[in-house]
């Protein structure tokens, strides 16, 4: 963990400099990305399963 940390600080602190407003908006945005991602991800396996046999 320390060491993700670590890494990804050089990328985190440029979004501190940002107002309040906008952080909050921006990671909002992740937010929904993400969920949307799992959405996605769902309805793939969906599609991938067999197609189940009618008479």
């Amino acid at each position: 963990m320390i060491r993700l940390w670590r890494t990804s600080w050089p990328q985190f602190v440029p979004f501190l400099d940002y107002d309040h407003e906008v952080r909050k908006v921006l990671h909002t945005t992740n937010i929904i990305e993400s969920l949307d991602a799992r959405f996605r991800q769902a309805a793939r396996r969906r599609d991938a399963s067999p197609p189940s046999r009618t008479r």
